[in-house]
């Protein structure tokens, strides 16, 4: 039985930017790795992220930071689907499931998650578009380049995503002389090949560009600035900046505090993280997928009033006390 289909520009109908929380549950997230990991503690998180605003919940049982490791599916499904299924009995929000895996894919829409994020683009399993098409469910398609360039320096310290090689050396060999654009759009156009191929509606799909993932700072910058493009080819936008390791690495550049071991660094961390989501919502960016709702929310009241100026009340303002 199919759920009624869930049109992803909508999640957010009056044209704002939305906010999609992070909950991992998992022991070696990058960033919150172990303080989620039991389902009291994740669901008083989803409670908390809700309060302070959040559109969207991402619930994901595999940390994809370097140097972690593959998680067994069966385990991924004990550690995702009765978190899914506790916060479903307290609230109807959009959930997204965090997974490449079509069996925990299955599990978790199975257990009232409405949209698969695959970081593979569909491609990493077999059966993944064919699950997602089933459950007329939601699907937010990364560009991966860890997978589209697997021996290039960033991506040799992240682990190998996906059950089989998705390119041909053929393609890998081609794919080594592209700028990053057109590398993600490679990449895309495959992924959306295998979309329509199961029948999903482009209705159905946002598109990731993959900040983040097997990226030099210089290409992280680059993607952020050509994301008009994925808005050009008609699709919504789902961007995942919130500490990654790029922004860390401006600030460090900077001489701006940012140890996560100190209170000071650690919030620092999440305010740069926000500054590009204010930028994101005035160009448009329909979701940001982020950690700490707060900084966010003040970020993308600030770029969406920005962009949707002309709504604006025409407002003469009073004079500071």
């Amino acid at each position: 039985m199919t759920k009624n289909r869930l049109y992803l520009k909508s999640l957010t109908p009056d044209g704002k930017t939305g906010l999609c929380g992070i909950i991992n549950v998992t022991p070696d997230s990058f960033s919150d790795g172990g303080r989620y990991n039991t389902i009291e503690t994740a669901v008083a998180q989803a409670r908390h992220l809700i309060a302070q605003g959040a559109n969207m919940l991402d619930i994901g049982g595999e940390s994809t930071r370097p140097g972690s490791h593959y998680v067994e599916v069966e385990e991924e499904i004990q550690r995702v689907v009765p978190v899914i299924e506790a916060i479903r009995k307290e609230s109807d929000i959009v959930i997204s499931v965090d997974t490449w895996k079509a069996s925990v894919a299955q599990a978790a829409l199975k257990a009232g998650a409405d949209i698969v994020n695959d970081i593979t683009g569909l491609l990493g399993d077999e059966e993944m578009a064919q699950v997602v098409a089933e459950a007329s469910a939601g699907a937010i398609l990364m560009f991966n380049p860890v997978m589209a360039r697997p021996h290039h320096t960033s991506a040799t310290i992240f682990p190998k995503f996906g059950f089989q090689d998705v390119f041909s050396a053929e393609e890998l060999t081609r794919f080594a002389t592209f700028d990053i654009v057109d590398l993600m759009w490679a990449f895309l156009d495959k992924s959306l090949a295998k979309a329509k191929e199961a029948g999903i509606e482009r209705s159905q799909i946002m598109l990731d560009p993959g900040i983040g993932f097997g990226l030099t700072k210089r290409e992280n910058l680059i993607l952020l600035q050509h994301l008009h493009e994925i808005h050009q080819a008609g699709f919504p936008i789902f961007l995942g900046v919130s500490r990654k390791r790029f922004v860390v690495n401006i600030l460090e550049d900077a001489g701006i505090e940012v140890d996560p071991e100190t209170d000071l660094g650690y919030q620092n961390r999440d305010i740069a993280s926000s500054h590009l989501t204010s930028i994101a919502a005035s160009l448009g960016v329909e979701m940001l997928r982020v950690h700490d709702i707060s900084y966010h929310k003040m970020a993308t009241e600030i770029g969406d009033a920005i962009r949707l100026a002309q709504g604006a009340e025409d407002l003469t303002l009073r004079q500071y006390k």
